[in-house]
């Protein structure tokens, strides 16, 4: 009977022992975030490896939260944003804030500003224009299919002012642009970038460098949580990670990581 109470008492210790053990020392909760799979430089596949400077961010801010383990999956965009407003997943980047958007609950810290800028030919440029819209009259505007566009692009182009044609993607747009299909291109910086860095020996073969002209606007992107997913662990993970996220923005790691990818 003394044996028994003794194990019992024993195992009564050890639980207690268990509860009081620090965070670090307790199995890590995994969390899962999903990306969008096809958005070079920020967060891509290639090769079967989810890269990107989003995914460099979201990682480097992880190993400041002992407690949790993360796990980056790749997604196609519009599919991703349905699963989030279904709630069948926890978050999602890196969306902008957007009012239709009623879904997402909470929005984390910001990960870094995207800017559509305007990149033209450099004989469109001999011609001074430096005032948007009026100075690109007539003009031809490239865009990439399925991508949002600013209300200061729209308003010109249903007023008739300049003309805008869409194609799939980064590389058709700066072939076209190359090639004076397009008098000049609207596109986010860094992927566009991103693209003619990858093109340089096919583009500079038609004697064409990337210049960008303005920039059309600006957004901040952010992890997009659902409100419809609501674990335990939501409000202490979104605060550990809004809070590495800060210190990295303090300390120049955001920067560092910016600039290895978009400079």
């Amino acid at each position: 009977m003394q044996s028994v109470i003794t194990a019992r008492r024993c195992l009564a210790l050890a639980l207690a022992l268990l509860g009081t053990l620090p965070p670090a020392l307790a199995t890590p909760q995994t969390v899962i975030l999903y990306g969008d799979d096809d958005y070079a430089p920020y967060s891509y596949v290639e090769s079967g490896v989810f890269k990107g400077m989003y995914i460099d961010i979201l990682r480097q801010a992880a190993d400041a939260m002992p407690g949790y383990r993360l796990e980056l999956q790749p997604r196609p965009w519009k599919r991703g944003l349905d699963a989030l407003e279904k709630g069948q997943v926890f978050g999602l980047f890196p969306p902008g804030r957007k009012a239709e958007r009623s879904y997402v609950e909470p929005y984390s810290a910001m990960l870094h500003r995207e800017s559509v800028v305007l990149f033209c030919h450099d004989a469109v440029m001999r011609t001074p224009r430096t005032h948007f819209p009026a100075d690109f009259a007539g003009l031809t505007i490239g865009v990439n299919t399925g991508f949002l566009l600013s209300e200061k692009l729209m308003a010109p182009a249903r007023q008739g002012l300049l003309r805008l044609e869409a194609a799939k993607g980064n590389e058709a747009n700066l072939k076209k642009l190359a090639l004076r299909r397009i008098d000049c291109y609207a596109s986010d910086r860094g992927a566009a970038r991103h693209t003619a860095r990858q093109l340089q020996g096919e583009l500079a073969r038609y004697g064409f460098q990337l210049h960008e002209v303005l920039e059309l606007s600006s957004e901040a992107t952010y992890i997009a949580y659902s409100a419809r997913n609501t674990p335990v662990y939501k409000a202490d993970f979104i605060e550990k990670m809004n809070a590495a996220l800060l210190a990295m923005r303090q300390n120049g790691e955001l920067a560092r990581i910016e600039g290895a990818y978009l400079h």
